[in-house]
C-alpha cells in the first residue's frame, strides 16, 4: 500500500486559512517587520531612523500587497477574500526575502543585486498566475491578476527612496515583466512535462484535472464528475436489506455495495445520507445505511448515480413479505478479527471488525466469498464492515491475506452458535447534531430485543478511532447500570468521504462531550422506542458506473509517476530559468 500512501500525501497541503483580519495584521506586520531590519542592517539606529523605516517598509510590501487584494476582490466578488489575502500574503513574502537579500548583499555591484529582486518577482508572478488558475479557476484572468500585482509593486518599488534600481520607471517596469514572462514560459514547459503520465494513460490534461480538482475543493463544483464517467467502468454488485415494520413505522437497513467516495459531494460520498433522505422522502422509512465490503475500487462515478441504487431497492422493497420473526445474536472470534451476527428467522446480519486493530476497506470479492461461504448455512448473509478503528494505516483487505482468512473464520464461528431466540423486537433513535467530522447523516440508534440487549451505534463519519470507541462503549456500559439490563454493544460508522473536505483524507470522528451525550440520550430514546416488529429481507444486483479496480490501481501509478517526474524535472526548469532571466536582464 506504499504507492496509495505516496498518492494521498498530497492532499495534506490543504490547511484551513486564517481570518481575513488575522492576514492582514500579517502585511501588516510583514511590512513593519522589514523596514526595522532594513534599519538596522544599514546601521540607521535612532529612533526617527528606524520609524522612518518601518513607514517604508509598508510602503514597499504591505501596501501594494492589501492594494492588490482589494483590486482582484473588486473585479471578481465571488472569490473568498480571505484566500485572495493568503495569495497576496505568499507573494508579499516572496518580495520581502528577495529585498532583505537586497540588503544583506549591500557590498555586492548594484546589478547583481537588481537581479535577485527581478526574478524574485518573476516567481511572485507565477504563484499569483497559479493560484488564480487553479484556486480561483480563472483562465486568462489569472495573466491579468498576476500582471495587477507585479504592476503595483513595481510602482512602489520606484516610488520609494530605500531601494534604488537603475533606469527609467518604464524600462524597470519592463524588465519586471519580462523577467516574468520568460519564468512563466518555464512553468508551462513543466506542467507539460508532468502531464505526459496523464495524458497517455487516460487522454485526461493534468492541468485541467487539478483546476476541477480545486474547483471542487472551493466552490463545490462537480464538473469533475464528468472526467470520472469518462474514465469509470460498468460493474455489477449487490444491495441487501432487512426490514422491520412496527406498528407505526418502518425501519430499513440498508447495505448497497459501493463505496461513499471519493471526497467531498463527489460521487457516492454523501451517498450514506442521500439514500436515507431518499428512501424516507418516498415510503416514510427510516434508513441506516451501512458500509459493505467493498474498497474504493466501488465509488461511483457520478453523484446521479444514485438513481440505480434507489432503483434496485424499490424492486426489493415492493416485493417484500413481512412475516413475524425470532431475532439472536452471537459473536464469533478468529485471531484479532470478531464477528457479530443478528439472526432474523433465515436473515443474517453480520458486522465485522478488528477493532482496536486497524479495522479498513474490504475488498469486494473477499466479501463476496465470505458471503458465499455463510449462505451455506444461513440462506441471506450481509457482511457489513464496522469499520471502527481508524488508526491512520491506509489499506485495504484483500483475498488471500491472512486477514481475510481470519474475518471468515469470526463469521463462520459466529453463523455455527446457537442462539437464544427471543421474539423481534426493536427500538430506534435518530440524532442530527453538529459536530466537526460528523455527516448529514448524523448518529442513529437501534436497541433489539435479543439476549443481551444488542445496542448498535451507527455514526455517519469517516471512520472512528480505537479509544473513541472504547469511550462511546465505556458510556454507554454506564447506562447499562443505570437500566439494570445487559447490553452487547457494536459501533458502526458509515466511511462516508463526504467529510473530506479540509485536508487529508483520515477524518475520523473525535471525542468530545457532545457526541458521547448525544449517544447516551440516543440509546436511552431508543430502549424507550422498542416496540414488536414483523421482518423482511431481501437482495438484488444492480449495476452501476464505478471507478473500478483497474482505473484506481492506473490513477495511483500514475499520479506517483507524475510525482517522480515533477522531482527531476522543478530543479532543471529553476536552474533553467536563472539562467535565461539573468541573460535577458544582463541584454536589456
Amino acid at each position: 500500500m506504499s504507492n496509495i500512501k505516496k498518492a494521498v500525501e498530497l492532499t495534506n497541503i490543504f490547511v484551513s486559512l486564517p481570518r481575513a483580519k488575522y492576514l492582514l495584521s500579517f502585511m501588516i506586520l510583514i511590512g513593519l517587520v522589514f523596514g526595522v531590519f532594513t534599519s538596522l542592517i544599514l546601521e540607521k539606529t535612532s529612533v526617527e531612523s528606524i520609524f522612518q523605516g518601518a513607514l517604508q517598509g509598508l510602503f514597499l510590501l504591505s501596501i501594494p500587497a492589501i492594494l492588490t487584494s482589494m483590486i482582484i476582490k473588486l473585479i471578481i466578488r465571488r472569490i473568498h477574500f480571505k484566500r485572495i489575502l493568503a495569495a497576496s500574503l505568499l507573494g508579499q513574502i516572496i518580495y520581502a526575502l528577495a529585498y532583505f537579500a537586497y540588503f544583506l548583499l549591500i557590498n555586492t555591484p548594484s546589478q547583481n543585486k537588481e537581479v535577485i529582486i527581478f526574478f524574485a518577482a518573476s516567481i511572485a508572478f507565477a504563484t499569483w498566475f497559479v493560484i488564480a488558475r487553479f484556486v480561483f479557476i480563472l483562465k486568462w484572468r489569472a495573466f491579468l491578476f498576476a500582471v495587477i500585482q507585479i504592476i503595483l509593486y513595481g510602482f512602489f518599488l520606484i516610488s520609494g527612496s530605500i531601494i534604488s534600481i537603475s533606469g527609467e520607471p518604464i524600462l524597470i517596469i519592463g524588465k519586471f515583466i519580462i523577467a516574468s514572462v520568460v519564468f512563466l514560459g518555464f512553468v508551462y514547459t513543466f506542467f507539460l512535462i508532468i502531464n505526459a503520465p496523464m495524458k497517455r494513460n487516460f487522454g485526461l490534461n493534468t492541468l485541467d484535472v487539478v483546476s476541477l480538482f480545486l474547483a471542487h475543493w472551493f466552490y463545490e463544483s462537480k464538473s469533475i464528475e464528468e472526467e470520472f464517467e469518462r474514465v469509470g467502468e460498468e460493474v455489477e454488485t449487490i444491495i441487501s436489506a432487512f426490514l422491520f415494520k412496527k406498528k407505526e413505522s418502518t425501519i430499513a437497513f440498508v447495505i448497497p455495495y459501493v463505496h461513499y467516495g471519493p471526497f467531498g459531494s463527489l460521487g457516492g460520498s454523501n451517498f450514506s445520507h442521500l439514500l436515507a433522505e431518499k428512501l424516507k422522502e418516498k415510503y416514510k422509512i427510516v434508513s441506516f445505511i451501512f458500509h459493505g465490503t467493498v474498497t474504493h475500487d466501488l465509488n461511483p462515478v457520478a453523484s446521479h448515480e444514485l438513481v440505480k441504487i434507489v432503483s434496485s431497492f424499490d424492486y426489493g422493497f415492493k416485493n417484500a413479505n413481512f412475516a413475524k420473526s425470532s431475532v439472536g445474536f452471537s459473536r464469533g472470534f478468529c485471531m484479532e478479527c470478531f464477528a457479530e451476527c443478528l439472526m432474523f428467522n433465515n436473515s443474517a446480519f453480520v458486522g465485522i471488525s478488528r477493532a482496536p486493530q486497524t479495522t479498513e476497506d474490504v475488498n469486494f470479492g473477499l466479501g463476496l466469498a465470505i458471503i458465499g461461504a455463510g449462505e451455506k448455512y444461513v440462506p441471506m448473509v450481509s457482511i457489513i464492515d464496522q469499520h471502527n478503528a481508524e488508526t491512520g494505516d491506509i489499506t485495504s483487505f484483500e483475498p488471500g491475506s491472512a486477514i481475510g482468512f481470519n474475518y471468515l473464520d469470526a463469521v463462520m464461528d459466529s453463523l455455527s452458535k446457537k442462539q437464544e431466540k427471543n421474539n423481534l423486537q426493536i427500538g430506534i433513535s435518530q440524532k442530527y447534531p453538529k459536530i466537526p467530522k460528523l455527516g448529514l447523516a448524523g448518529i442513529k440508534v437501534a436497541v433489539f430485543s435479543t439476549e443481551p440487549k444488542y445496542v448498535l451505534v451507527l455514526i455517519d463519519s469517516n471512520g472512528i478511532k480505537p479509544e473513541v470507541r472504547e469511550k462511546i462503549i465505556s458510556e454507554i456500559k454506564e447506562l447499562e447500570k443505570q437500566k439494570k439490563m445487559n447490553f452487547e454493544i457494536g459501533i458502526y460508522t458509515t466511511d462516508t468521504h463526504s467529510t473530506n473536505v479540509v485536508r487529508g483524507v483520515l477524518n475520523p470522528i473525535e471525542e468530545e462531550i457532545n457526541i458521547l451525550e448525544t449517544i447516551k440520550e440516543a440509546v436511552r430514546e431508543a430502549i424507550d422506542d422498542v416496540q414488536p416488529a414483523s421482518f423482511a429481507s431481501f437482495k438484488n444486483r444492480f449495476k452501476i458506473n464505478v471507478l473500478g479496480a483497474k482505473q484506481s490501481i492506473e490513477i495511483i501509478s500514475t499520479v506517483n509517476a507524475t510525482i517522480a517526474v515533477a522531482k527531476i524535472a522543478a530543479p532543471l526548469i529553476i536552474i533553467g530559468s536563472i539562467i535565461s532571466i539573468l541573460w535577458i536582464i544582463s541584454k536589456i
